[in-house]
Formats: structure tokens, sequence, C-alpha cells
């Protein structure tokens, strides 16, 4: 049975109507291409020009899985997030410097869990990356602060470590949880410490561009405790909303990156962005090779990313094609349950003459268990976890007035891992909306 509420499934077409007959209005910076509801009769750029910037946006993954696997069916899945900024320098005469507030609200099921692979509670890259939090939570309450003509960026407060970190513009091309958001591996650990959307945590984050801006540095501390589980695998979330503030008692978590530019901002050559980093955690984390939740003090994983531009159309034109590639290792087996783990994949922007400003994707992901979780599992006669992959296809129409369709057809290869369970084929779509 698919779980589509009738509301949900009526938004996209609403919207659409909305926005067509929406009057066009001069020129600012939210046009009715980009926002479904405008500025606002002026209020919009009024607000900015004051130091206020508000933005809302609804985002649905109606997904079904429709071959192989375990069941048969599909799931909604959808967020609504509301993000705040504010210009301190305009509002309170602080100098180069921003606070940041996201507040989201999910809701829905997901196909992995209920369909592709129930019994082993959902393949490991769920195909919607929507799913995981549903509920109303707090996110970001970050202030930046820039630098050094804004080659030194400074965050602080409420953060949230991918933001920053194992990071890609291209990865949310698609709608898989291993691309968008970032490569799996990093949240496995249990108590779950490495922050991904919507849940933040106390820290710090620098980041500094070289003058030449050739090379970025960038390292973070983050409290290492962000659902306040205190080191215990068994415990649940003690921060469901996102508004227990108090620190936590698992330790930190230490982030690093370098990245190395190439043709950085150009509109003529081909730009690229090569990335090495890793972190630590000092925290305490299941074991994942025995049975009985103990832990082991320390955690640590390393990755290089790549992102570069392969082909452009014409000088100063954005339409061309885009690639990716990230490979992420445990240096922490007996904690970490992926011990190995690599994507790519291909954008085009513009590849069909009529649609500049559509995108057209195209990746794999896989990702190898280590030795030590087998371990465990063969002492419970269960099958052997070896890899997982998932092959992913979509088209992003960007429609104007903020909304944006994307049919996505993903092929889940060895779902769970096990080879137990039958290569599934999910189709389904984004739907998204920038009020």
């Amino acid at each position: 049975m698919a779980d589509f509420p009738p509301l949900k499934r009526d938004l996209a077409t609403l919207t659409i109507a909305v926005a067509l007959a929406a009057p066009m209005v001069a020129a600012t910076d939210f046009p009715n291409s980009d926002y479904l509801t405008g500025n606002w009769g002026g209020a919009r750029d009024h607000w900015k020009e004051q130091g206020v910037t508000l933005n809302l946006g609804y985002t649905a993954e109606p997904m079904a899985n429709v071959s192989g696997g375990e069941v048969k069916g599909g799931t909604y899945a959808d967020n609504l997030g509301l993000d705040l900024g504010f210009d301190l320098e305009r509002l309170l005469g602080i100098g180069g410097t921003d606070l940041l507030i996201k507040v989201s609200k999910r809701d829905g099921l997901s196909v992995s869990e209920r369909f592709v692979a129930p019994s082993e509670g959902g393949n490991l890259f769920t195909v919607q990356e929507l799913y995981g939090g549903q509920n109303v939570k707090l996110a970001n309450v970050q202030f930046n602060t820039r630098l050094l003509d804004d080659r030194l960026n400074l965050a602080y407060g409420r953060l949230i470590a991918n933001d920053d970190f194992l990071r890609s513009p291209l990865y949310c091309q698609f709608l898989n949880n291993s691309f968008c958001g970032s490569p799996k591996p990093v949240f496995l650990q249990n108590p779950f410490t490495f922050t991904a959307y919507p849940l933040a945590t106390w820290g710090a984050r620098a980041r500094y561009d070289t003058p030449a801006r050739r090379w970025t540095i960038q390292a973070a501390l983050y409290d290492g405790d962000p659902e306040g589980k205190e080191g215990d695998p068994t415990s649940p979330s003690h921060n469901d909303h996102g508004t227990s503030w108090g620190f936590g008692d698992n330790g930190v978590t230490l982030a690093g990156e370098i990245h190395y530019h190439v043709n950085r901002d150009s509109k003529d050559a081909l730009p690229g962005v090569y990335k090495i980093g890793g972190y630590y955690m000092t925290g305490e984390f299941q074991n994942v090779g025995r049975l009985d939740n103990a832990t082991e003090t320390g955690n640590a994983m390393g990755w290089v990313l790549a992102d570069q531009m392969l082909y452009r159309e014409s000088a100063g034109a954005d339409r061309g094609l885009s690639g990716f590639g990230a490979v992420v290792f445990s240096l922490t087996d007996d904690v970490n349950p992926m011990t190995w783990y690599v994507n790519t994949g291909l954008i085009y922007e513009g590849l069909f003459r009529a649609r500049p400003r559509d995108t057209t994707g195209l990746a794999i992901t896989s990702g190898w268990f280590g030795d030590r979780v087998n371990v465990a599992r063969n002492a419970q006669d269960l099958a052997k976890k070896d890899y997982e992959a998932v092959i992913e296809l979509n088209h992003k129409f960007v429609l104007g007035h903020g909304i944006a369709i994307q049919p996505d057809l993903q092929y889940v290869i060895r779902p769970a891992a096990t080879g137990d369970i039958d290569n599934a084929l999910v189709i389904g779509a984004k739907v998204s909306v920038q009020f």
C-alpha cells in the first residue's frame, strides 16, 4: 500500500497553478522566477536592506519500490524548512557578522525501511534523503564572522558538521542519502556523532583562504554528544527537537580539511576543487564486533573528494558537464561498520537546448562492510554483510516560480549488503518549492 496523503499528493499541482497566475515584478533579489510568492510587494527587498532575510522551502520525495527488494510499495517523505538570516552589521553595528537560524519540519515514511529491506531495518543507502528526524527540529543557530577581506570565516554556535565538511554542491542533484547529505559511512557510528541536517551541536569552525585563493584550510571542534546519549549505544535520543542545548558527555569531534582550487570562480576555464580531510572523535562508541554493547574509545575516518567541471559549452556559460568523486576510509574498524566507500557521478546543466537551467545526473555509490561487523553477525547466525551499491539517474526540470520537479530512478544492488534480498528498482521524484 502506498502512503501518499491526498493533501500532500496535490501540493505540486496547486503550487504550479498559483505560480502560473502570479504577476511579474520589477528587478529584485526575490524574483518570481525563483520564488513562488515573489518579492511580497517589495517587502522582502526592504527587509534585506534592513538586515533580515526569510526563506521558506518545501521539498517532497514520493518514491516506490516497483521491482525486487522484499515488498512492493511506496511512501512519501517531506521537509518544510524555514531559514532566517540576520545581518548584524546592519542591525546592531557588529561588523562582518551574520546570524543564521534554521528550523525543519519533517514527515513521512521510508521506502528503504518499509519495502526495500524491512527484514534488515532498511537498505543502508536510503533512497529518500529527506527521511530522518521526522518531527519539528531546531537546526542551525550559528554566527558567522568574516575577516581579512572575507578570506577568514569563523562559525560558532549550534553548528552542523556536514554543512562544512565532506560536502559538495553537486551531491544534492541526487535523492539517495549516500549522496545528498554526504557519503554515508561517516554517520554510522553509535552513538551518532558527526552531525547532518537537521541535527546541530555546539561547535566552532574556522576557514581560511590563502591570499591567492588557491588553497583553503578549515578546522572545527564540535561537542561529541549531540543527542545526549553520554556514550551509551542503547540510549534513545534526548534531543529530538534540537532544543536540548546542554553540553554532552561523550568527548568532542575534531574535523579538518584542506582544499586545492583549480581555476576558482573562472567563467572561461574549467573550475575544480580537490579536498582531503578527516575527523577524530574522542568519545565512546559501540564495538561493532561485540554482542554486549561494549564500547571503545575513539573513532577516526578520512576522505578524499574531487569536483571538476569537465566541459563548458561556451566561455562564460554555466551550461556544461561536471563530475565528482569521493573515497572514504575508516581508521578505527572496531567502531566503524563500513570501512571503505566510493562514489562518482556526472551532472550536465542545460543538456537540452530549450531548457538551459535543467540538470541531468547519473551517479553510482558503493560501500564495503568491515570484518568486525561480520564477527558479530556470525555469532548470531546472520548472513554476512559485504557491500551495497546504488545507481541513480534523474533529471531536474526547473519550472520557474521557485518550482522544480525531478523524476528519479534508483537501482539498489545487494540491499542491506547480505545478498539475500533481490536487487530493487525504485522510482519516484523530488518536488521542491521555494516560497
